[in-house]
């Protein structure tokens, strides 16, 4: 009995052996990717070593996998060649997997399979960092030809693969070379209609900036309003958005919460010259949403606001004189009050009568004498319905900029985009302007509002280059875009800006 329990078990272990032979096959078949997993997530934690011996075993597991591809195994050779290359082993173990890597796709595909891309730029870009910029450029010269005939020149790869070579080519001595390179990888990104995030952009822009600071032509010493505008540190209080277009109810609500900032430092301001009214809201063309007894009360103040400036008025005339220039000043006030309140029927024969004064006392290069003239420009304007400035509000100059992808409709791509189209334009490099600057108002437009200063010295600098290149009614278009901003701005301002 024994003997034959002793025959069954080994009958038994016989054929089950092909069976258990079989289970470790399919483990073995199936484990690769677990380590290969594991190393990628102790890269991510810097624990290199321990990334090393993960990666190891994955390469291991897959050259003993029969369903695993050519494409898995240089996988593996270039995650161990990175791990490698974080623990300075470049020419011992970096530089063998690599080539490996790229042999292994080139037997089994061919050498210009779109495969090789990944692993050509893994290793110029190791080769970048150890200073040997001839052997990545020629690494990276592949990579775009492989990724243009793969992907096209208007794919998001191909932009990617051209800046990088254009940086490789700068670090080499060839600015026009990179710089060409930068300004093609550029417009491929400004053209795509979804970008996975804003950094591509910002980088390309950065490097090239980098770029035309470090080259020999500096060009002209000119002025950018928009950079003017900059120093007035407004950036701050730019209400940042990111690809979407204002609706009809945004821009209401961000009118209303500019009309109700500007009241309040109006109530500041009469309160520090001894009027004790209370701050509200003016008068705007939007509908009426509150209760009735809050514009009673508005208008219970505005009417104690002018009372208060006709007392300051009667009171300088009498104590100083009718020409003296406290008068003027009370004057202005009291048309600033008129001007916030859009009633310009009010506060014209006011400005005229201040502007009379201030030029008996001062030289017509006076600052108060040009506010006050810049105002009454100002009320000319806003009562000609025909004026050049009025209708290019209503003609919206957005229309004619072009639409940029969202990740690029942000305050920070747009202050790059302006600062790299100026520079272009002072070295002489109109068309490149041009087509910056497009950008760049397009994206101040969508980022810090259609209507802003930003906006508007955006504008007047694009201008300046639309005419550079003969395009005087392009150019027309856009500063009267910018003048009626400023206009308007000048207008809801006008009693913060005037005593």
């Amino acid at each position: 009995m024994r003997l034959l329990s002793l025959s069954i078990a080994l009958a038994l272990t016989i054929s089950l052996a092909p069976l258990a032979t079989a289970k470790a096959k399919l483990r073995v078949d199936s484990d690769w990717r677990t380590p290969y997993v594991e190393g990628e997530r102790k890269l991510k934690t810097q624990e290199y070593e321990a990334a090393e011996a993960a990666f190891a075993e994955a390469l291991r597991n897959v050259k003993n996998n029969k369903s695993a591809t050519p494409a898995d195994i240089s996988l593996c050779y270039q995650s161990l060649a990175s791990a490698h290359y974080q623990r300075d082993r470049f020419y011992e173990l970096v530089l063998p997997f690599y080539k490996k890597a790229i042999s292994t796709l080139e037997k089994s595909y061919g050498k210009e399979t779109p495969k090789l891309a990944a692993p050509l730029t893994a290793l110029a870009a190791v080769r970048e960092d150890e200073g040997d910029y001839k052997t990545a450029q020629k690494l990276l010269t592949r990579a775009v030809a492989i990724v243009e005939k793969s992907d096209g020149k208007t794919s998001l790869a191909y932009a990617e693969h051209l800046h990088r070579l254009g940086r490789i080519n700068f670090r080499l001595g060839l600015p026009t070379k990179a710089e060409q390179m930068y300004f093609q990888s550029l417009v491929i990104l400004m053209n795509q209609k979804v970008l996975p995030s804003s950094e591509i952009i910002e980088q390309n822009l950065s490097d090239y900036i980098d770029l035309l600071t470090k080259v020999e032509n500096r060009g002209k010493i000119l002025n950018s309003a928009f950079q003017k505008e900059l120093l007035k540190d407004s950036v701050a209080s730019v209400e940042r958005t990111q690809g979407v277009s204002a609706s009809v109810f945004n821009k209401e609500v961000s009118s209303r919460l500019a009309n109700s900032a500007a009241s309040e430092e109006e109530g500041r301001i009469f309160e520090s010259s001894g009027f004790s009214g209370a701050s509200s809201t003016p008068r705007t063309a939007i509908t009426p949403d509150r209760p009735m007894t809050d514009f009673a009360a508005l208008e219970e103040i505005n009417k104690q606001r002018v009372a208060f400036y006709e007392r300051m008025i009667s009171t300088d005339i009498l104590s100083l004189g009718p020409d003296h220039p406290s008068v003027a000043r009370d004057l202005s006030g009291l048309a600033a009050l008129y001007l916030s309140q859009r009633k310009f029927d009010e506060a014209k024969p006011l400005l005229l009568k201040a502007l009379a004064i201030y030029e008996k006392s001062y030289t017509s290069e006076a600052s108060m004498i040009k506010r006050t003239k810049a105002l009454l420009q100002l009320i000319e304007d806003e009562q000609n319905p025909q004026s050049p400035a009025n209708t290019a509000v209503i003609a919206d100059y957005t229309s004619s900029l072009p639409v940029v992808p969202l990740a690029a409709q942000k305050v920070e791509v747009a202050l790059r985009l302006n600062k790299l189209a100026f520079m272009s334009y002072c070295q002489g490099k109109l068309a490149n302007a041009e087509q910056i600057y497009s950008w760049a108002v397009a994206s101040t437009a969508r980022s810090a509002g259609e209507q802003s200063l930003l906006a508007a010295s955006c504008l007047f600098d694009f201008s300046r280059v639309l005419r550079s290149t003969g395009k005087q009614a392009d150019a027309e278009t856009m500063d009267n875009a910018a003048q009626a901003i400023l206009r308007r701005s000048i207008s809801q301002n006008a009693a913060r800006s005037l005593p």
